[in-house]
Parts: C-alpha cells; sequence; structure tokens
C-alpha cells in the first residue's frame, strides 16, 4: 500500500496533461465541426443562386420570352 500513494501522486500531473489534451482536442472538432455547417450553408446558398440563374438563363432562351419581348414592342408602338 504503501507504494501505491506516490504513484498515484505522480500519476496525477501526467492524467492532468492527458485531460487538457483531450479537452483541446474536443475544442478542435467543434471548431471544425462548426466551420463544416458554415461551409454547408454557403454552399446550400451559392446552390440556391445558381440555380435562381438557371431559371432566369432558361427564360430568357425560351420561345416565350422572345414572344413576349415582340408582343411588349408592338404595343409601345401604339
Amino acid at each position: 500500500m504503501s507504494t501505491l500513494i506516490p504513484v498515484l501522486i505522480l500519476s496525477i500531473p501526467i492524467l492532468a496533461i492527458v485531460l487538457r489534451s483531450l479537452r483541446r482536442w474536443q475544442v478542435l472538432d467543434v471548431e471544425a465541426a462548426r466551420r463544416e455547417v458554415e461551409l454547408r450553408r454557403r454552399f446550400s446558398r451559392l446552390d440556391e443562386v445558381d440555380r435562381r440563374v438557371a431559371d432566369i438563363e432558361r427564360y430568357v432562351t425560351s420561345p416565350e420570352f422572345t414572344l413576349n419581348r415582340e408582343i411588349g414592342a408592338l404595343a409601345d408602338r401604339r
């Protein structure tokens, strides 16, 4: 029993160092998860903008757009 006490006393600083390192890794994991969420959010916004631009391009290059433009031009002549 008498040799167990010095071993325990010596292991306390080691345990403290290990726990501190684990906390640092947890903080890094949380920060990485936050960054990943933010990147996903930004990319989803970019995907939404890309979809809207594609919809506009599809409409502008459609025959319906050309027809509406020509009807508008005829209406302006009157």
